[in-house]
């Protein structure tokens, strides 16, 4: 399953790596930064592994390229404006996964600061109101950007709604999952296999090395 999830995951960024070339090649260069953002941010996940010996769980990258890919395919192909749903989709697929990210960081600072104590039901409610929040604080940026840029990221008042309401239920679900995931692993397991110990180790040497070098 890890293999495949590999696979699939490098054949996303392939497809990622030919739309800028495809957005190139036929002048269609409104979906090339986006493209070149997207993969770069795909590779975040490796980049931290090599430098930092951070390993996020292979479903998350997983689902970090797929958000991207659907989100990068579906606007230079038109999906946005040709398939009924798919802006939905993806503000759904994106929801639950600025979920997820919360959930990893606010499971870490529960861990590592003293001061901060997150019983299970609040930590459901955090994820829940960070997604929402992320979610609005999205909307705002394309409101703006189709207000100073003249673009149409925003259909109605109607969409915007549909894309809140779908960023809230995919808070839900991801703040359900992982609380009911934190009843199977503790979460100092759940932490130790992320390796964070060894990358804070790793960061308090290098800016010891710098202040020393200073």
């Amino acid at each position: 399953m890890e293999e495949r999830l590999k696979l699939l995951s490098r054949a996303m960024q392939a497809g990622t790596v030919a739309v800028a070339v495809a957005g190139i090649v036929t002048g269609n260069l409104t979906w090339v930064p986006a493209a070149i953002i997207a993969l770069f941010i795909s590779f975040i996940p490796s980049i931290l592994r090599h430098d930092l010996n951070i390993t996020l769980p292979i479903e998350l990258n997983f689902w970090i390229v797929l958000a991207l890919f659907l989100h990068v395919v579906g606007g230079f192909s038109g999906f946005y404006n040709t398939i009924p749903g798919w802006d939905h989709l993806t503000h759904m697929m994106s929801a639950s996964l600025i979920g997820a990210l919360g959930f990893v960081t606010v499971v870490i600072v529960d861990k590592y600061v003293e001061s901060i104590h997150l019983p299970r039901p609040f930590l459901a409610f955090f994820i829940l109101m960070f997604t929402m929040a992320m979610g609005a604080l999205w909307e705002i940026m394309e409101f703006a950007n189709d207000s100073l840029a003249h673009t149409k990221l925003q259909y109605d008042l109607t969409d915007t709604m549909l894309d809140l309401l779908f960023d809230a239920f995919a808070g839900f679900v991801v703040a359900v999952l992982g609380v009911h995931y934190l009843l199977r692993v503790s979460a100092d397991h759940f932490v130790e296999s992320l390796n964070v110990d060894e990358a804070r180790d790793k960061i308090v040497d290098y800016l010891q090395k710098r202040k020393d070098s200073a």
